[in-house]
């Protein structure tokens, strides 16, 4: 799947910048998150890298036959209602895996929001797993590993941090991202 990936990247013009770190989990964040093409560009990122991601999608896109062909592909189905058990079972599966790559896009939504949901942040501190920034950068046919965060526990300066990297330019309908300003990492 890898060389097919690449392939595919490379006869569609896209260009792989940045690097994995080495380790064997990582909570990789994508954003801006704006178009359903996110996801298979990202996915095809992710492969060509050599990760096989785990992602979560929204629970109504889990019918038949989609559903199975996501499980198959690494996806988690995530439900409108703050079931904590879920958040668990995750929890445990990312600290009891030798390797896990779970890829989240912290807007949830691909319309624009004023705030990222932060359950990616709690994730990485409860399971000791950093968190590096990504993005589809359709501008330049990018796709951007940036850089390593390590949380700190001040959850407020470390979004701001985080969020100030990303560029609405990026996007694939800019007008769909609400920018921060930039912290620096």
């Amino acid at each position: 799947m890898r060389q097919l990936a690449r392939f595919i990247l490379k006869i569609t013009g896209w260009k792989i910048e940045g690097s994995l770190p080495e380790l064997k989990r990582l909570i990789l964040i994508s954003a801006p998150h704006t178009s359903m093409w996110d996801f298979i560009w990202g996915f095809l990122f992710a492969r060509a890298v050599g990760i096989k991601p785990n992602f979560l999608i929204k629970y109504k896109y889990f019918f038949w036959p989609l559903g199975p062909i996501l499980r198959a592909l690494g996806a988690y189905p995530v439900y409108p209602n703050r079931d904590t058990r879920f958040y668990k079972q995750i929890v445990e599966q990312i600290k009891n895996s030798p390797s896990f790559y779970l890829i989240i896009t912290p807007e949830g939504t691909r319309k624009a929001v004023k705030r990222w949901k932060t359950g990616f942040y709690k994730m990485s501190i409860d399971t000791e797993t950093p968190i590096q920034a990504g993005a589809v950068d359709y501008k330049n046919r990018k796709l951007i590993l940036g850089p390593v965060f390590y949380p700190t526990g001040n959850q407020e300066e470390d979004m701001r941090k985080i969020q100030g990297w990303y560029r609405a330019e990026w996007a694939k309908h800019p007008e769909k991202y609400i920018e921060h300003p930039p912290a620096g990492l």
